[in-house]
């Protein structure tokens, strides 16, 4: 008799448990849907980039509160399976390593704020603009054959996000809508400097000049809110020797993220105007 009571209650709380689950699923998705058509509503200009992160961080947010909830509605359910199957489980951990890693390296980027939908990123020899994230995964469009130039090749790679806890990760635009961008430019060493350095500081500041204060400004904000060590905002260009046969002209200035593959373009532009002009000078 005790014993068929015990198993009348297991059924009982199997079947509660059930029903929870069954209610819980729709009504997350519900409250997710509901969501998003608010802030759509309140937010009707709101750019698509924008749009696409909403949907991506309340996509992210829904699953590990469902993951959560489903976890707290079947702790009973877990604890006994997890008592009389150690074994098993420890082999299912072992198994599913790399699962664990990625979710592991997912809750640090979410912790930590590596990085959104929208930055440029480089991790492991993979460069490119990021456009998905999930629980286990990151998706970015990759940028080109050359990554100095920055421009997007169209072709999408997906990195285990279990590499966040082992690999290095670089971002550009870590200081946000600015970016400090730096690029080289390889000289033969007959060309003299002196020629070529002040006609491209003139093109340089010219560009940057309707940037340079509201980035200067914007960049002491920062550094008085974060208490973050931002770098100055005036363009410069240094010079480098390299070797017997080569000199680098290194290029460094601030400019919106959007504009800053138009500006490096227009100093390699004026530069191979002044070089061709050089090299013929030379014959």
């Amino acid at each position: 008799m005790q014993l068929t009571n015990i198993f009348s209650n297991l059924a009982l709380n199997f079947q509660l448990e059930l029903l929870h689950t069954v209610l819980l699923i729709p009504s997350i998705v519900f409250l997710r849907w509901l969501w998003l058509r608010f802030y759509f509503y309140r937010h009707p200009n709101l750019e698509l980039e924008f749009k696409r992160r909403a949907i991506v961080m309340s996509r992210n947010f829904s699953l590990l509160v469902g993951v959560i909830a489903l976890a707290a509605v079947w702790a009973t359910q877990l604890q006994h399976f997890a008592l009389s199957m150690v074994a098993l489980a420890a082999a299912t951990v072992l198994a599913t390593k790399e699962l664990i890693m990625c979710l592991l390296g997912s809750m640090m980027r979410m912790i930590t704020n590596q990085y959104s939908i929208g930055d440029y990123v480089e991790i492991s020899n993979i460069r490119g603009r990021v456009v998905d994230i999930n629980m286990f995964n990151t998706l970015v469009i990759q940028t080109g054959t050359n990554n100095q130039l920055g421009d997007l090749s169209g072709k999408t790679v997906s990195f285990p996000n279990s590499l966040l806890l082992s690999v290095p990760l670089s971002r550009d635009n870590v200081i946000g809508k600015y970016v400090v961008h730096t690029f080289e430019i390889p000289v033969p060493i007959r060309l003299d400097s002196d020629a070529i350095v002040p006609r491209l500081e003139w093109v340089l500041r010219d560009y940057c000049a309707r940037y340079v204060l509201d980035i200067a400004q914007y960049f002491e904000e920062v550094k008085m809110q974060k208490m973050f060590v931002t770098p100055a905002a005036d363009p410069t260009i240094s010079r480098m020797p390299r070797d017997n046969s080569m000199y680098c002209l290194v290029v460094r200035f601030a400019s919106p993220l959007s504009k800053r593959l138009m500006i490096q373009q227009a100093i390699l532009d004026e530069f191979i105007r002044i070089q061709y002009l050089l090299m013929t000078n030379d014959e």
